[in-house]
């Protein structure tokens, strides 16, 4: 590709998509509108010299026409995987930001939910969209796991506080993407006579989250790094 037109587009793509990403962290008015403008423009600049070119003779002007929106439809799928691609970084990024003094629980759910509709606005399918996005859960589903795990209240009885001093002992490989399932945890508590209180609570909110996607009791799970 020698043209300086279409290789200087290509070269301001990724660009503007980390633009895009940035936009996402600020409350800038008008911030979505301005960034999809900026992408509309790399791709039209790609196919300035084909327009130019383009021969409007009586003959062959259908296929150079198809050739064209074909290559261009090939520029914006290529814009399309560098958006999945800044869009799963990202997310991933936003889900591993420090728990105590980074992002808020809440505003890493905003920020996601802005990635995953930003994404789909440029015709990402909705598969993709959901691959590109897939650390959120993975991350959400590990914070269950400990959110139960820290459930000892206080004045507990004696088998309340050795099932939740043996947490680690019973599950010693926990990590992201290799969690225990709730109904292990739920086991696990079981054989202790746990079968009520705050750490059970906190099983129904993680199977909720795990069936439908939202948190159950949505305010208690922001501040769970504070209580």
């Amino acid at each position: 590709m020698k043209d300086p037109v279409r290789i200087g587009a290509l070269v301001a793509a990724p660009i503007l998509l980390a633009l895009f990403v940035y936009f996402l962290f600020i409350d800038a008015p008008g911030r979505y509108t301005a960034v999809g403008f900026m992408i509309a423009f790399a791709v039209l600049a790609t196919r300035l010299r084909d327009l130019k070119n383009l021969d409007f003779g009586t003959t062959g002007i259908k296929a150079e026409l198809e050739q064209k929106l074909a290559e261009a439809q090939a520029t914006i799928t290529q814009l399309q995987r560098i958006a999945e691609l800044f869009g799963k970084i990202s997310v991933e990024q936003i889900s591993m930001s420090n728990r105590m003094t980074g992002l808020s629980s809440e505003k890493k759910r905003e920020f996601i939910s802005n990635i995953n509709s930003e994404l789909r606005a440029i015709g990402i399918p909705d598969e993709r969209v959901k691959d590109a996005i897939s650390s959120q859960r993975a991350f959400d589903i590990y914070d269950y796991y400990w959110w139960v795990s820290q459930a000892l209240q206080a004045n507990p009885s004696l088998s309340e506080f050795e099932a939740f001093k043996n947490f680690h002992q019973e599950f010693p490989h926990v990590d992201i993407g290799s969690t225990p399932s709730p109904s292990e945890v739920s086991a696990y508590l079981a054989r202790y006579g746990i079968t009520q209180g705050e750490g059970i609570e906190r099983l129904k909110d993680w199977r909720h989250y795990e069936e439908t996607g939202q948190h159950r009791r949505v305010k208690l799970w922001d501040a769970r790094h504070y209580s």
